[in-house]
């Protein structure tokens, strides 16, 4: 009898769990729908080619002694070679980083829309850009393949083993997870968990500035959306599962 008891303590309480998670992730379908339509409404695409000339020659054009630069934020060099207002610099030197790969675009949407999408495009050093690739975002244990960049590492991650994985500086790592989660939400992607729990860690320690506000604007103007996670980065620790 006191067996039976507690068995039936055990199936109640797997109950309530999974009670918990299917409302869990009923809330989070629900905001990410809402997120959607925030993020989707408006949106032009610019075409590739545009989007590049508004990136460089514009939201990331700098003016300073050495005249106009380019900031790449993997590395944090300045770049001159070619830069000035709706210029695009020499590629080889710094190149547009696609913060969630190319290679990992959803066929739902037109791959023009995504690729020329701004909230997830920034400056980077080519070759960081290379190193990078399509690896995931997260802490890495050491830098086994990522030379010359002070700033930036690549090697396997402080909780997953010998995968390869990106680490970019602190001072970007809030911009890759709000763009990252934007993406998710635009395009209907997940994101993976073990990428998500570093995600969600950087949103904490490199929150929103005055710069990302102001990118913010600036793409709305261009583009016809918002990132909502820029405008309110609380709405990413809502949602319990990208």
């Amino acid at each position: 009898m006191k067996k039976n008891f507690f068995m039936v303590l055990a199936l109640l309480s797997l109950l309530s769990l999974s009670t918990n998670a299917f409302a869990s992730l009923a809330q989070d379908d629900a905001l990410k729908a809402d997120l959607y339509k925030i993020a989707s409404k408006n949106h032009k695409a610019l075409g590739y080619n545009q989007a590049k000339k508004v990136l460089f020659g514009q939201l990331h054009l700098e003016n300073g002694s050495e005249g106009y630069y380019v900031k790449d934020l993997y590395c944090e060099r300045h770049f001159t070679k070619g830069v000035g207002p709706g210029n695009l610099p020499d590629q080889n030197q710094v190149n547009c980083e696609h913060t969630w790969p190319q290679s990992k675009f959803t066929g739902s949407f037109p791959t023009e829309l995504q690729k020329s999408d701004l909230h997830h495009l920034f400056p980077t050093d080519s070759k960081a850009n290379s190193t990078r690739g399509n690896f995931e975002f997260a802490e890495v244990t050491e830098n086994q393949n990522l030379s010359n960049c002070e700033t930036s590492r690549s090697g396997p991650s402080v909780t997953s083993g010998g995968k390869t994985f990106f680490e970019p500086p602190t001072t970007h790592k809030g911009n890759v997870a709000r763009a990252i989660f934007y993406f998710s939400v635009r395009y209907k992607m997940p994101v993976s968990a073990a990428q998500e729990e570093f995600l969600k860690r950087w949103n904490q320690l490199d929150p929103v500035d005055d710069a990302e506000i102001t990118r913010n604007n600036e793409i709305a103007k261009l583009q016809g959306n918002r990132n909502p996670f820029i405008d309110n980065s609380a709405l990413i620790d809502q949602i319990s599962d990208f």
